[in-house]
């Protein structure tokens, strides 16, 4: 692990990666580094180093993003070139081992494990003073194991079997194996398990500051891993062929796992109100700016990635996420706006995502997700759009006379001609334009996902310091119902669902109970279902359908781009970083994954 563990012994002074080889090589700093981690504020430090590398993950084009969203059944890429095309179509001339997200996250999590894995070893030799209490050393212990614990937990997720080092480095290795998963798998349980009780229990009941890890998020991470290892030991060779899962297939253990998953979920779903945590009263709020701060209005929250907050707590970074889902209403408006934001247009959902939010009049989630409509900025004299309706080209004429008034709308569902006409052309204002499903284009035709806008910027260029919900507990609900759904407990999974369903229910249009299921609704389609209303774009669809086993045949049945017929076999798990085999220089040669 030549360059990872150069790296590992200065991780928080960001020594790039194209340089710090040769430097590292002529004189090792791993002394210098471990008499700072011994003192009170190189223990904090070394701490918030781990939390930083959350902004790269979780806010840069190159992170996680381009890992767990696009190439899915819910989204694909744009028709236009950006960083994750390559990965997100599975291209296969140029989706190789030397791809960029993959050496990335590879980065991400040895560069801070090997931090983590000091500060947990030598806990106990950190001085108590002014700059740290005995309290906040135990706590920031628990976060420790948690951020170790989710680092493993990534790394699992991508590549399988993994290298596991639960020791500090502190001398440069030119060796390295790869253990299998369930090593990782014991580290992360048992990292999670103590994280559970040593952090504080949440993040709104002690007013812990936002982007810090809790008990509560432990939790919530421990139940995804309990039920992920409960995936791995339910797939067998003759249901899940080609899936390199097959060796552990053991059905007694799986439903131990789903089990310890569904007791995790549901018990911290029933301790929720005793930790000032909730659903927010509407789907909407969960992603509204105006509670999208660190002082805890967004009860829901139980891990967060903040973008506004660094090793000192006097600057931050600014994430690109904000843009990467809206599409180019400007081509029609004349000009971007700080409402609608900046036209990256780099992704957009498959028409499975579209459908997937039936039940509109009922169901908030879809307006609540999506932008339906945009307002003149500017007058302008417009021209004609044509699109095929039905099969047929028809043409359709705009103009702007009036500031402030409808400029572009889209129905979500489709629409006559005749019946676009009677609504854009005979009125006072803005012969404005309509776009339905038959319309979307792929690039400048489509829905915004709005989670993740930011009109508190200057300017709409403007990039974001919102904070990035990674977990929240919306969520749990949906793990503690396919937890459910797999011990055949179709009950509790119904009344799990239906909990967030009545959350989501339109309560002006619609009675108490519009929306419930029914516990024969209830299969594994309806379940991934369910998380697109709930969860799109929330960076873990991949992991859910690889997770689950179903993402070859979702990806080949529902994704509208190439991705559906370059997908392989091999791409169930991604190819471990060329960059990594290339370190190993000592002993065996590092493993590729099958196929890669």
């Amino acid at each position: 692990m030549k360059r990872i563990i150069y790296i590992l012994a200065l991780p928080f002074f960001f020594i790039s990666l194209a340089s710090c080889q040769d430097w590292l090589e002529e004189e090792n700093h791993s002394s210098t580094t471990q008499d700072f981690l011994k003192t009170s504020q190189g223990f904090k430090m070394g701490l918030n180093s781990a939390y930083s590398v959350l902004r790269s993950m979780y806010g840069d084009e190159g992170g996680i993003h381009g890992l767990m969203n696009p190439g899915t059944d819910e989204l694909k890429s744009s028709t236009t070139e950006n960083r994750a095309t390559t990965l997100s179509i599975y291209d296969p001339t140029r989706y190789t081992a030397n791809n960029e997200f993959l050496s990335n996250l590879w980065s991400y999590a040895y560069s801070n494990i090997n931090t983590l894995n000091y500060m947990i070893e030598n806990v106990e030799s950190i001085p108590i003073d002014a700059n740290l209490t005995l309290a906040q050393r135990a706590q920031y212990l628990g976060e420790a194991k948690f951020m170790r614990a989710f680092l493993y937990f990534n790394l699992v997720q991508q590549f399988g079997d993994v290298t596991v080092s639960t020791t500090f480095n502190d001398q440069p290795s030119r060796s390295a194996v790869r253990d299998d998963m369930l090593k990782a798998y014991d580290v992360i349980i048992q990292d999670l398990i103590d994280a559970s009780t040593e952090c504080s229990p949440s993040l709104q009941l002690n007013g812990l500051e936002a982007g810090r890890a809790s008990g509560a998020a432990a939790r919530h991470l421990l139940a995804r891993v309990y039920l992920t290892l409960g995936w791995v030991y339910d797939k067998s060779a003759s249901s899940y062929p080609n899936n390199s899962h097959n060796k552990y297939y053991d059905p007694n253990k799986a439903k131990e796992y789903y089990q310890k998953a569904y007791d995790i979920a549901s018990k911290l779903i029933a301790d929720a109100p005793s930790l000032g945590i909730s659903l927010m009263p509407n789907f909407a709020d969960v992603f509204n700016e105006a509670n999208d701060d660190p002082s805890g209005k967004n009860k829901e929250e139980l891990f967060v990635a903040r973008m506004d907050w660094d090793l000192d707590n006097v600057y931050g970074y600014r994430s690109t996420l904000n843009h990467y889902y809206v599409n180019g209403y400007e081509a029609y408006m004349g000009e971007r706006n700080i409402n609608d934001g900046r036209c990256y247009s780099w992704f957009n959902p498959n028409r499975y995502t579209y459908n997937a939010f039936n039940n509109r009049d009922k169901d908030t989630r879809y307006d609540a997700t999506f932008q339906k409509v945009w307002y003149a900025t500017k007058t302008q004299n417009g021209g004609t759009v044509s699109y095929n309706i039905n099969g047929k080209k028809e043409s359709f004429d705009w103009k702007y006379t009036t500031v402030g008034d409808t400029a572009i709308y889209y129905p979500g569902y489709n629409m006559t001609a005749d019946e676009i006409k009677a609504k854009t052309y005979n009125r006072t204002g803005n012969k404005y334009l309509i776009f339905t499903p038959e319309a979307y284009d792929g690039y400048k035709i489509f829905p915004t996902i709005t989670k993740f806008l930011d009109r508190t910027r200057a300017q709409y260029n403007d990039n974001s310091d919102r904070s990035y919900i990674i977990f929240r507990l919306g969520e749990t609900y949906l793990l503690a119902a396919e937890a459910a759904y797999k011990l055949n407990d179709n009950d509790n999974a119904a009344k799990y669902i239906n909990i967030l369903r009545e959350r989501a229910r339109n309560k002006s249009t619609s009675v108490s109970g519009a929306l419930n299921i029914n516990p024969s609704d209830i299969t594994l389609d309806f379940i991934l279902e369910e998380r697109t209303r709930e969860l799109l774009a929330e960076h873990c669809r991949w992991a859910d359908l690889a997770r689950t086993g179903t993402l070859l045949t979702r990806v080949r049945l529902y994704n509208d781009g190439v991705a559906k017929t370059n997908i392989e076999d091999k791409d169930q798990l991604r190819p471990i970083p060329q960059s990594q085999i290339n370190r190993v220089t000592v002993g065996k040669v590092y493993p590729q994954n099958e196929g890669w």
